[in-house]
């Protein structure tokens, strides 16, 4: 048994199962960290996945055009970020309680919506849905082991690593960016040098919408194919946990959802044995977030204790 499963850990089909893992977490802390740059913390991420999820599938069953049911998703994602900012800079709710309860009932809305629309309880596996291809990239996909690697993956995969490379251009090197992470540190110092911070936090926090819909559209347009009642599973949760174990360093946001991806690969590999609990295989993933988080804050501890930092 042990043989066998380490094996598989040690096996293209593992790390193949990482990357696949690996683009909704992605596309999570992408949002969560580009809203966190300006000084808002998106934790709705989960709910514009699920509802982008369901907006996605609906569109290219409806339109018959997998493409143009990915921009009704991101549509989605864009519309529910606005009214975020409607509600507490328009109408000055508390813009947390609002994502608390997009979280809370985004999961029964989308389910009701299915019905509403197509009649359908649960899952839209009976829908003629077109999907997402997956792409072989020319010339690569012929050398070994690494064609296997980097060909033939999803398409919102691949655009995953490419978004993840324009915003770092953008936030470190160019000066939007540099106005963007300026409202993040000091709003009041950013508006004395005349920066519109709240036009800027409108910003990022579309683009938060945007990049968690993408996540959310990977997941029924790619991955699953289909959408069902808890599918994001608590991803976008992840995303935003990978956002606040990186603390605003970049390199430590990706590495922090590709280790979240690997313990969900993990937690993939043992549930196909029989031997283990499936209850406690699939908490693995969400197991690892405590662990990971409660490692991080001990190390900050001793790093202030010892004054190699200081103490925010």
């Amino acid at each position: 048994m042990w043989s066998n499963i380490l094996t598989t850990l040690f096996s293209m089909r593992f790390l193949l199962t990482i990357i696949r893992m690996a683009t909704p977490i992605l596309f999570a802390a992408l949002g969560a960290f580009t809203a966190a740059s300006t000084g808002i913390g998106n934790i709705a991420i989960e709910s514009i996945m699920t509802f982008s999820a369901l907006g996605g599938v609906l569109g290219s069953y409806l339109l018959n055009n997998a493409w143009l049911g990915l921009l009704i998703g991101l549509l989605i994602g864009i519309l529910t970020a606005l009214l975020i900012t409607f509600f507490s800079m328009k109408l000055g709710a508390d813009a947390f309680l609002i994502m608390i309860a997009l979280n809370t009932f985004a999961d029964s809305v989308a389910i009701f919506l299915l019905y509403q629309i197509t009649g359908d309880k649960g899952t839209t596996a009976s829908l003629p849905t077109p999907i997402l291809y997956t792409w072989d990239i020319p010339l690569i996909k012929d050398i070994p082991i690494l064609g296997e690697i980097l060909s033939g993956h999803y398409v919102l995969t691949y655009i995953c690593w490419l978004l993840i490379i324009v915003m770092f251009v953008v936030i470190y090197k160019t000066p939007l960016g540099m106005r963007m992470r300026a409202c993040g540190l000091n709003p009041d110092a950013a508006r004395t040098a005349g920066i519109n911070v709240e036009r800027l936090q409108v910003l990022s926090l579309v683009l938060s919408g945007v990049f968690a819909a993408f996540g959310g559209c990977y997941l029924s347009l790619n991955y699953l194919k289909i959408f069902s009642k808890g599918m994001v599973s608590g991803q976008g949760w992840m995303g935003v946990a990978a956002n606040g174990i990186a603390n605003g360093n970049y390199l430590s946001l990706v590495l922090s959802a590709v280790i979240f991806a690997v313990f969900r690969a993990v937690s993939i590999i043992f549930s196909s044995n029989s031997a283990f609990p499936t209850d406690l295989v699939s908490a693995i993933p969400y197991f690892s977030v405590f662990v990971i988080l409660t490692a991080v804050s001990i190390i900050n501890y001793y790093r202030v204790k010892s004054g190699k930092v200081e103490e925010h």
